[in-house]
């Protein structure tokens, strides 16, 4: 199925990029087979492009997506884990073996406090307000917070102290530490992957009974548009169109009679 789609996307785009550029080579060129051909090689040539670079961005972009999924499915499984210190007293500990692990913290040499705060919520001023009360205690001149999120006072407040302190967020822990250290922390919950709308639902939300209005509006402004434009026929095709959209869109029952959900199903 995701094979058929993506052939029908690249077809829908050639077809429009082929219907686009014969509307302007036809106003130039009054040869309508050569007006046809050179849009095909027009069509042609900007899929060609479209494939060379779209693929090379997102290759790079689906490695982002992927690492953030991950970063957010670690941040998860930790928030949720009783023993999320003693992950991050494996990461402390190949750092600095002699490292102590205290009740809520982990001292390493040189006077580094990692105090994790992991949890489904983004980091607050009291957090951090408990964070430098233990590196007083411990005489920390340091603080390092692997955290799920930085909310913005928390950010403010850290900059107006005179103190070292490291904010990690999710993402930040992934690239600094468990990449870094090699050490990555146990996913025993992760969150349900976004899908794509698929072409069925795609269709439904194009014809469903609220776009009617859209399309008749458009669809006016393009007949009213042929009373001033010369080459007038593309805009009363069009328009055409525009209220056969409409008139499915508001008369079929497929994508309008919508059942309500029963939750206790």
């Amino acid at each position: 199925m995701k094979y058929v789609s993506l052939v029908l996307q690249s077809v829908l785009r050639f077809a429009i990029v082929c219907f686009l550029s014969f509307v302007w080579i036809r106003y130039f060129v009054h040869s309508l087979w050569l007006s046809l051909l050179l849009s095909a090689i027009v069509a042609t040539t900007f899929e060609l492009f479209l494939r060379i670079f779209v693929n090379r961005r997102d290759k790079k972009l689906n490695l982002k997506i992927k690492e953030k999924e991950q970063a957010e499915n670690f941040c998860l499984s930790l928030a949720l884990d009783k023993n999320c210190l003693d992950f991050f007293y494996k990461i402390a500990a190949k750092e600095d073996p002699l490292c102590k692990k205290k009740k809520d913290c982990i001292v390493l040499k040189n006077n580094v406090l990692l105090f994790p705060i992991i949890t489904l919520q983004p980091l607050a001023c009291n957090d951090l307000a408990k964070a430098i009360k233990v590196a007083l205690r411990e005489n920390c001149n340091k603080i390092v917070v692997p955290c799920s999120e930085v909310s913005k006072e928390a950010a403010i407040f850290v900059k107006s102290l005179d103190k070292n302190i490291v904010l990690l967020d999710k993402f930040d822990c992934l690239v600094s530490l468990y990449n870094f250290y090699d050490i990555y922390p146990n996913v025993n919950l992760t969150y349900q992957k976004t899908k794509k709308l698929a072409i069925k639902q795609l269709v439904a939300y194009a014809f469903n009974r609220n776009r009617t209005k859209g399309y008749v509006f458009a669809a006016f402004i393009l007949f009213l548009s042929t009373l001033f434009i010369r080459l007038n026929v593309y805009y009363c095709i069009a328009a055409s169109v525009l209220v056969l959209f409409a008139f499915v869109s508001y008369f079929n029952p497929y994508f309008n009679n919508k059942k309500a959900a029963k939750p206790l199903e």
